[in-house]
């Protein structure tokens, strides 16, 4: 029996072996990079996707905080009618549409037979269009400033700084009373592919978090949108609770 012929087969088909498997591993490895590069949907919480870097992203500007932060938001569905538009509410539409230039946004809506945190003015529309590729990229930057972590290594700083209770985005909700899910799908009844969701705690509503504790008096303004593009869409009674 030649031993040692039969050992340099195996040895020859081992070779073989891992070639093909180091070919076939490359390959997945591009149909996944495609994949993650032409995905419209929003970036993990604090991470940069599609290998943006944090400066090359449009933000909104970020006040100095101290390292104390809010707690995450809990649960705060709409249940009563107050159709007038928070304080909080109003100056983060403020702020988004200062940054993005957006077409329109909404924040109250009418009372009906429903309730949700549009009817209570503390829910915000702000219009992000998910089909277009610079405006999906803008919806990005925002949400991706709301979640990354702060200097003081805080996740999701400025959506706990600002009281938001939860957002949603292009088939993806993010949930601060479920922030470790991270961003999940959301199968309402409007995907959200012309706008991006914000709720607000009543704390972040009202200007009770350190968006506003921290800063030199609690109820500085946000800048003013530019002439023109503040115009607040017709509203509807889409319900955007999640539950």
């Amino acid at each position: 029996m030649d031993t040692g012929s039969a050992s340099n087969h195996r040895l020859h088909f081992s070779r073989k072996a891992l070639v093909a498997i180091g070919v076939l591993v490359a390959v997945i490895a591009v149909v996944v990079a495609l994949a993650i590069s032409r995905s419209p949907q929003v970036p993990r919480a604090g991470a940069p996707a599609g290998g943006v870097s944090e400066v090359q992203r449009l933000m909104p500007p970020t006040p100095p905080f101290t390292k104390t932060i809010d707690a995450y938001q809990k649960y705060q569905g709409g249940t009563t009618c107050s159709p007038t538009d928070k304080p909080g509410a109003v100056d983060i539409k403020n702020l988004v549409v200062a940054t993005y230039h957006n077409a329109w946004w909404g924040i109250h809506r009418a009372c009906t037979s429903s309730v949700n945190e549009h009817k209570e003015g503390r829910a915000i529309d702000v219009a992000f269009n998910a089909a277009d590729p610079v405006q999906r990229t803008r919806a990005n930057d925002f949400l991706y400033w709301l979640l990354k972590p702060d200097q003081y290594g805080n996740r999701n700083a400025m959506a706990r700084r600002i009281g938001v209770m939860y957002l949603i985005w292009n088939h993806k909700m993010w949930r601060s009373y479920n922030p470790s899910a991270g961003w999940l799908p959301y199968s309402g009844s409007n995907p959200h592919t012309d706008h991006v969701h914000i709720s607000l705690s009543w704390d972040g509503a009202l200007r009770k978090t350190t968006w506003w504790t921290q800063r030199t008096g609690a109820a500085t303004p946000m800048p003013s949108p530019p002439a023109g593009v503040s115009r607040e869409r017709a509203p509807t009674d889409i319900t955007d609770s999640p539950r």
